[in-house]
């Protein structure tokens, strides 16, 4: 019994963990993008088509 207790509790520390990995993954990046946007628009500029 004791085994099945710890092996459901590593499965919800598994789940939670990369829950928390995956909004880590996307909010830290997120964060800096307002920062890093206006010399993301020298390095690359956007084209303009022409008519």
């Amino acid at each position: 019994m004791a085994s099945l207790l710890d092996l459901l509790s590593t499965l919800i520390s598994l789940a939670f963990l990369s829950i928390l990995g995956l909004v880590a993954g996307v909010a830290i990046p997120g964060m800096f993008l307002g920062a890093v946007a206006p010399w993301l628009d020298r390095l690359l500029p956007v084209s303009k088509k022409q008519p």
